[in-house]
């Protein structure tokens, strides 16, 4: 099917070179020219000088009228024939054509999405390095989430969802607002759902808040990108994961740099995941440098709270004896 399709394609750019060189005063027209080229029919008819087998004509499998292949000419020479024969005109054969044409349309939009996402890895891999994933976080999989208590199923359930049907989420611009205790499995989760969507494919960063601003800086410091690309890179990646929110040290230039990626992913519609140790007051605190008046990390939490299905994961620190492991 590759060849035949390149043959395809090869007399079709043949043709539109020889059309462009027709004079404007062609006995034909253009419609006539695009409509009603020699085929194999005419060619047997004689007139024509042809060195190449004529194809035989073949039947259309639901009104049994004989099509013929198309000739490609130059002059009364003939060039090449069409490797398919012409498409039937009856209902039946106009709706298969139909049905196949839409499927190819699919399957070429698919590619190209493809070849996009590939692109933009690509571009946030030399940017900003691979996803983002410690090694220890790395075996964090949904299979391996401990769901011993309903709670934590709930949780598991919640993020499994989102998961499944990010496609639909990244297109609302939805997220999760992971909030809870120390211990709980906050990231466990977070990482598996950047697993399973880098396993499809889908380009993820995925990274501590103080990881994503000491790799800002040391962006900036030595000089491999401008602060437009290392922001903008963060800005657009299909999902942005920041972990452990409010847990780095907080500076004016830190919650604005913060403000600046998320404010920007919420105005487009790009998805965040975060994941906190602390509730939305508690939080307002940790994002408020000293001095500050806390209106930038109010307006983080609203807009990432706004358009994220919240998860709460309270229960006892599985590192201090209250339970089986999942952080």
């Amino acid at each position: 099917d590759v060849y035949k399709r390149q043959e395809v394609s090869s007399v079709e750019t043949l043709t539109a070179m020889l059309d462009s060189l027709r004079p404007a005063d062609s006995a034909r027209s253009a419609e006539t020219t695009q409509h009603r080229r020699p085929t194999s029919k005419d060619i047997l008819a004689g007139g024509y000088n042809c060195q190449r087998e004529i194809p035989e004509p073949v039947e259309c499998e639901f009104c049994g009228r004989k099509l013929y292949h198309e000739a490609l000419v130059m002059g009364r020479t003939v060039l090449m024939f069409a490797p398919f024969p012409q498409r039937c005109t009856c209902d039946r054969a106009k709706a298969k054509w139909a049905e196949a044409d839409a499927e190819e349309a699919r399957q070429k939009a698919e590619a190209e999405k493809e070849a996009a996402q590939a692109k933009r890895r690509a571009k946030i891999e030399r940017l900003l390095g691979r996803s983002g994933i410690k090694k220890r976080f790395q075996q964090r999989t949904f299979a391996n989430f401990i769901r011993d208590t309903p709670e934590r199923r709930r949780c598991y359930d919640t993020a499994k969802t989102y998961a499944d049907s990010f496609p639909q989420r990244a297109e609302r611009g939805e997220g999760l607002y992971i909030e809870g205790t120390y211990g709980t499995g906050k990231t466990h989760l977070a990482a598996a759902i950047a697993l399973q969507l880098i396993g499809c494919g889908v380009p993820v960063v995925c990274k501590t808040s103080g990881d994503l601003l000491a790799d800002i800086k040391e962006a900036f410091d030595s000089g491999d990108a401008t602060e437009y690309e290392i922001l903008k890179a963060y800005k657009t990646v299909d999902l942005l994961i920041v972990d452990d929110l409010g847990k780095e040290q907080c500076t004016e230039w830190s919650v604005s740099t913060l403000y600046s990626i998320l404010n920007d992913r919420y105005e487009d519609m790009k998805p965040t995941i975060i994941t906190t140790n602390y509730n939305a007051d508690e939080l307002v605190r940790a994002l408020t440098p000293k001095g500050g008046d806390g209106t930038k990390a109010r307006a983080i939490i609203s807009r990432l709270r706004e358009v994220s299905t919240v998860i709460t994961m309270a229960w006892a620190d599985y590192r201090a004896g209250g339970g089986r492991r999942n952080a």
